[in-house]
């Protein structure tokens, strides 16, 4: 009889492992191909926002420092009259003034609106130009940093351009302070501090991945990285609440007074992972699929073999040949190591699969074959099916309670009390399936309840808190058991909110206000839930919306709950509707404080 080998089972093992190696580690590499995306649109719109903070926080200095000049110069008497003569006086006049005042201050020194702005383009380096303008003599005198001024008369474009607040040039934007003569507080003129607008471009380059605009309500434009899109459009579709959708992107705005800045980055742009990175992750994806395939084949040649190795020895055996024995490795594994026990059970190579198995079995087998043969067939049997019994006993429920208890009890002599506490509630729930009455007692039932949540108390530590308020005379009216926990089970499963940790369930109980039916209606008797109870389970989870309550409400009214929608309080509601009638059992209602409120009637007598 010709004996079939391993290579069908090898073929067919390797399909599927290799499938799944395949499919495990494409799903990895699309999860962190995704996850870098994520990464990459996170830092982008960080630098988005980190760009616009940083030109805002220009604008803010270049205004203070503005302010503090203006501020500096009317705290300056000298050198305020000095700006006040030259705007009001004719140049020879002005020549005049600042001839007596140095005279007559020469001990102290005289100190002119020259000094005053060459020491603010000193303390300020961002300051690029003053330009002073005279209202009465229409004279323009530009300051620059090297310590030049330039006179000329004033034209009809510069004015219109502070009529219109036209404050940006090429290069640099500006901020307009008033010249006034404090004694009369007649505007005499004004003074224009510019700064350079080239720091925005220093931003810009710093957070390159985005793009920057800064631009003034006259529409002027004092820095843009980007000519795609014209300020007017600009404006238009930010005062509609349309930018993000103009410029197809994420976008963060700003303004300081009458200057506005926006940086934005493409929403394709910010998501965008680099070609390098996404050919390294394939390449490591191949990498690893080539590992994976070479681990699989060394594995399922290994378990060929050793299938071979089987099937061999079952030939032999078909031939009659009993004395044949099959290797089994977890042995020859054994016998490669020194000698110990302990040593070889700490390095883990004392293992047994399920090859191993048979091929014990089968060299058990044969063994007894042999014996049967030589007339000791009945002994072995018995001795077999002694085995067989001792395998096949079962475990007894109260012994794995017993060995729970046992368990706890060392955890506390250690020291470890936590896990005491917890194995305890474990014991209490455990103790309660396997023991108690069908019937127990409203305290048993808390008490029980109580339990199951400290379980959940470990597992969620400082996010929830339990409250139970059950008035001392109702501890002992009775009801089936295990109605609550379900409930709970059902909060922790879809209502607990994981990020937050003002987390509450609040169990009370109370007991049913008297109700009878309408003599109207013609009827005497009392209402089913007459003398009844009721407990109310209530969270502040997510809850459900007023229309899915309702239809909650519905289901259980008819005991109609799809099988696979909330089973476990399906269940309670059919349990109590059977044990103490159909106007009992359960409804949901909208929490007070927005999650869910559950409500468990029944009676108190049965």
């Amino acid at each position: 009889m010709e004996i079939k080998g391993s290579k069908q089972l090898y073929h067919k093992l390797f399909f599927i492992y290799t499938a799944i190696l395949v499919c495990v580690i494409s799903a990895l590499v699309i999860f962190f191909i995704n996850s870098t995306r994520k990464r990459f649109l996170e830092q982008s719109l960080r630098y988005t926002e980190m760009m616009s903070e940083s030109a805002l926080s220009y604008l803010e200095d270049s205004s203070d420092i503005a302010e503090y000049i203006h501020e500096d110069l009317y705290n300056s008497g000298m050198e305020l009259k000095d700006v006040l003569h030259y705007m009001t006086d004719e140049p020879d006049q002005y020549q005049k003034y600042r001839l007596d005042t140095y005279i007559e201050n020469k001990l102290n020194g005289y100190k002119g609106i020259e000094e005053f702005f060459q020491d603010a383009f000193q303390a300020y380096g961002s300051l690029s130009q003053i330009t002073l303008f005279s209202y009465e003599r229409d004279e323009i005198t530009e300051y620059t940093r090297d310590g030049k001024s330039y006179r000329r008369d004033g034209d009809g474009e510069f004015k219109e351009r502070l009529e219109n607040g036209e404050l940006v040039q090429e290069g640099c934007f500006a901020y307009l302070k008033e010249i006034r003569d404090p004694s009369t507080m007649q505007g005499k003129g004004c003074m224009l501090l510019g700064f350079r607008s080239k720091k925005f471009e220093s931003i810009w380059q710093y957070y390159s991945r985005a793009e920057l605009m800064v631009y003034h309500d006259s529409q002027t434009v004092v820095y843009t990285s980007s000519k795609e899109h014209e300020i007017s459009d600009i404006m238009e579709a930010e005062n509609k609440g349309e930018l993000e959708i103009l410029l197809g992107a994420y976008v963060e705005q700003a303004q300081h007074g009458q200057y506005h800045t926006i940086s934005y980055i493409e929403k394709g742009r910010a998501s965008a992972v680099p070609f390098s990175i996404v050919v390294m992750l394939v390449l490591v994806g191949i990498a690893v699929m080539a590992l994976g395939e070479l681990f699989v084949r060394y594995y399922l040649q290994k378990l060929a073999n050793r299938l071979n190795r089987i099937l061999d020895g079952m030939t032999k055996v078909m031939d009659g040949d009993l004395a044949v024995r099959i290797p089994i490795d977890s042995l020859l594994d054994e016998e490669r190591l020194p000698a110990g026990h302990a040593f070889r059970c700490a390095l883990g190579y004392k293992k047994e699969d399920e090859l191993d198995v048979i091929a014990r079995y089968f060299n058990e087998m044969c063994a007894k074959l042999d014996k049967h043969i030589k007339k000791q067939y009945l002994a072995e049997i018995e001795q077999k099916n002694a085995e067989m019994d001792a395998l096949q006993s079962q475990i007894n429920p109260h012994f794995l309670y017993n060995t729970l208890e046992a368990v706890r009890m060392k955890a506390i002599c250690n020291g470890d009390r936590e896990v005491g506490k917890m194995l305890y509630s474990l014991a209490v729930t455990f103790r309660a399936q396997i023991k108690e009455a069908d019937i127990i007692t409203l305290a048993q039932e808390l008490h029980y309840c109580k339990k199951y949540m400290e379980l959940f108390e470990f597992r969620y530590q400082n996010q929830f808190q339990a409250n139970v308020e059950c008035p001392e005379e109702y501890l002992k009216v009775p009801i089936i058991k295990f109605v609550l926990q379900p409930v709970i089970e059902n909060y922790f499963i879809h209502g607990i909110r994981m990020k937050e940790t003002d987390n509450f369930v609040r169990i009370i109980v109370e007991k049913e206000a008297e109700r009878r039916y309408g003599e109207g209606a013609g009827h005497k008797e009392a209402d089913m839930c007459e003398e009844g109870y009721r407990i109310i389970v209530e969270d502040n989870g997510k809850g459900m919306t007023k229309e899915a309550i309702e239809a909650k409400n519905r289901e259980l009214e008819h005991d109609t709950m799809e099988k696979h929608s909330s089973i476990g309080i399906a269940n309670v509601n059919r349990r109590l509707k059977a044990v103490y009638g159909k106007e009992c059992g359960i409804h949901l209602e909208t929490g007070s404080q927005g999650g869910l409120r559950v409500i468990l009637r029944f009676m108190g007598g049965n």
